[in-house]
């Protein structure tokens, strides 16, 4: 009797789900192109990804994509009163869960600009949210290379994605194998990215051009 009444749940628990798609599905579409998330980011993925960068010393931290301020909350606990976080947002509909703390600043503009914004200044760590996999093949380009750029020789990059669709890209971007995790209390579950950035990446941008 309990695996007759386990699987009717089960049956209609689906059949929700399964109804709730089809209802919502240009709605989830869009969401995944545009913010590459249907939900916010658990704390589990928050935190697992976070908890990759060492918060010993004054940082100088940035983040690629905003979304609901989950990650920028995790990032602001952790770092010190005299630490930076600078957040670049490209949708203007984020802009309502601004965090109002001094140490952060609020970009609403794309990652193909850092340069414009940092100026001379690089950053220690990026923290990534951006969805990649569904981004047009030459705006990845353009971020990648200002990631290059922009990051500190030894400063580590932070991704997350639905997928190991970006795998290849990653590799690419510093010519060295990323570390991946996996964090499966996430919705959808979700791997993590880690790169460093090598002491001698100037010279092979320099040799690139």
């Amino acid at each position: 009797m309990f695996e007759y009444y386990k699987a009717t749940i089960y049956y209609y628990g689906f059949y929700s789900l399964k109804v709730f798609m089809i209802k919502n599905i240009h709605r989830i579409v869009s969401k995944i192109r545009t913010k590459g998330a249907i939900v916010p980011s658990s704390r589990f993925l928050v935190n697992k990804m976070i908890s990759k960068i060492e918060y010993d010393k004054d940082l100088h931290i940035l983040q690629l994509g905003f979304g609901k301020g989950v990650f920028a909350k995790g990032v602001l606990k952790k770092i010190s009163a005299d630490s930076t976080l600078t957040v670049f947002e490209v949708n203007p509909k984020c802009r309502k869960y601004r965090i109002y703390d001094p140490r952060l600043t609020y970009i609403e503009d794309s990652a193909e600009y850092i340069h414009k914004y940092a100026g001379s200044k690089k950053f220690d760590h990026v923290v990534s949210t951006l969805p990649f996999a569904s981004l047009p093949k030459d705006i990845c380009e353009r971020i990648f290379e200002q990631i290059k750029l922009n990051l500190k020789d030894g400063g580590k990059f932070l991704q997350f994605q639905y997928s190991l669709y970006s795998k290849k890209d990653i590799h690419n971007l510093f010519d060295k194998k990323p570390d991946i995790d996996f964090e499966i209390l996430n919705i959808p579950p979700a791997f993590i990215y880690e790169t460093e950035k090598p002491a001698d990446i100037q010279k092979l941008i320099q040799q690139s051009q």
